[in-house]
């Protein structure tokens, strides 16, 4: 089981993201953190996997440079056998169209001294894949193309 620690160190990071603070939930990573994410990098750039915190940086700071974050709440954050879970809502809204999302994600967490070391993150990929194609077909009508 999840120490009450790591379990609060997850909550935590829930609370940092919904703030948009980038820093504060890096803060809770391993140098060496494997994230994971069921959507196609390829298709959707801000929904890649990533391993390192330089690259789950360049990653979510993509995310937060594509979207403003309405609501990141966690509905439940639990402990499991060897590791932290939570159901998620998120609201976001895409910058340059006005277009929301509107998301239910799970997470997985992994700690390591005190640090996650490995997180799972689960949506509708096809939702989320969707979604991108829509607003590029979007962006690309402003344009012209």
């Amino acid at each position: 089981m999840p120490t009450l620690a790591e379990l609060a160190a997850f909550e935590e990071a829930h609370v940092r993201w919904a703030a948009s603070d980038l820093e504060g939930l890096l803060g809770f990573l391993t140098n060496d953190i494997r994230y994971n994410v069921n959507v196609d990098g390829l298709a959707v750039p801000y929904a890649s996997s990533a391993l390192g915190k330089e690259d789950v940086r360049q990653r979510l700071q993509l995310l937060l440079d594509t979207f403003t974050i309405d609501k990141f709440g966690a509905e439940r954050i639990w402990g499991e056998a060897d590791h932290c879970r939570s159901a998620v809502v998120g609201h976001y809204t895409h910058r340059k169209t006005g277009e929301p999302i509107r998301l239910r994600i799970r997470f997985r967490a992994w700690f390591r001294d005190g640090l996650i070391a490995r997180m799972n993150e689960h949506h509708d990929a096809a939702y989320v894949e969707a979604f991108q194609r829509f607003v590029f077909h979007l962006e690309n009508a402003v344009r012209g193309e």
